[in-house]
């Protein structure tokens, strides 16, 4: 398997991780934790995860140049933080699929930044896609055929998510051209885990998962698969594509994010979120041949 086709395989992996998280934050919020503590617990428990991944494969890649430290920084702030504590908040104060569907201004984001710091080309494939992109999240939303109309500062933090997603994307693809993916997913977890250690709650934090036993088992497993592996098959796509065809790519989370809503909250699907689906799988396949041309 060529380089473009394994990086695409790898995005929208990281892309279906991605798309169940809902189901562990409405769980952890119904169970009384914050957004910050849900955050803070995710990435609290990821690095404890992937220290040991990497103790057990390759102890080498704990070692950083000095000069990486800062974009690590930057990569565990957007990431860790803002990411976070943005998509977490739009999630529990709206719907799943409404979270999804602000996250997906990000290709809108990604792009300009592409063109700008990596001089990656704006062609009419990626705009076809782009186009059918944010056209079929906005239908998988059911904003148009319910008429639900979420909180504005809802609207406000899911616009802040995809902001901060396609930060993430572009310090990733910067940080992944010098660096081992599993350094840079390493201390990425690590740098965002102490930045959120000042809004755990502390003894409360402690409190509340004694008081309620499937607290950390429900955080643990999201840990494993929305961020421990999600970030990881992540930066090992970006080795192979360009960051701009990755943000289309990463597309398969609203589709995963919206059968989530439909099987397990029971939300209620109509022609428009299936139209929705089809066109953000058509973009996908319209970047597929654009590699492949």
């Amino acid at each position: 398997m060529d380089r473009n086709k394994s990086g695409a395989l790898l995005i929208i992996l990281a892309g279906a991780c991605w798309g169940s998280i809902s189901i562990f934050i409405n769980y952890l919020s119904d169970a009384g934790l914050g957004t910050m503590q849900i955050s803070f617990l995710r990435q609290m428990l990821a690095s404890v995860v992937f220290c040991i991944i990497v103790l057990l494969r390759n102890p080498e890649n704990f070692k950083i140049r000095m000069r990486d430290i800062p974009i690590l920084i930057a990569l565990g702030l957007a990431c860790g933080v803002m990411f976070n504590f943005f998509y977490f908040y739009t999630i529990i104060n709206s719907r799943a699929s409404i979270a999804v569907v602000l996250l997906y201004t990000s290709p809108i984001f990604v792009m300009i930044m592409s063109g700008i710091f990596f001089k990656e080309k704006l062609t009419g494939r990626k705009m076809t896609a782009l186009i059918l992109t944010v056209i079929g999240c906005i239908l998988v939303t059911g904003i148009i055929g319910e008429g639900y109309t979420p909180p504005v500062i809802a609207i406000i933090t899911g616009v802040l998510t995809g902001f901060s997603y396609a930060l993430n994307n572009i310090l990733t693809s910067a940080a992944v051209k010098k660096n081992n993916p599993e350094t840079v997913t390493l201390y990425t977890l690590i740098f965002s885990f102490i930045f959120l250690i000042p809004f755990s709650g502390g003894m409360n934090l402690v409190r509340q998962c004694t008081a309620n036993p499937s607290i950390l088992p429900v955080a643990f497993l999201m840990c494993l698969v929305t961020a421990v592996m999600a970030q990881f098959v992540f930066s090992m796509g970006l080795q192979r594509i360009e960051s701009g065809k990755a943000s289309i790519y990463a597309a398969s989370e609203p589709i995963v994010g919206t059968l989530v809503g439909l099987f397990v909250f029971h939300e209620e699907s109509n022609i428009l979120k299936i139209l929705g689906i089809a066109m953000v799988i058509a973009a996908i396949f319209i970047i597929a041949k654009d590699d492949a041309s």
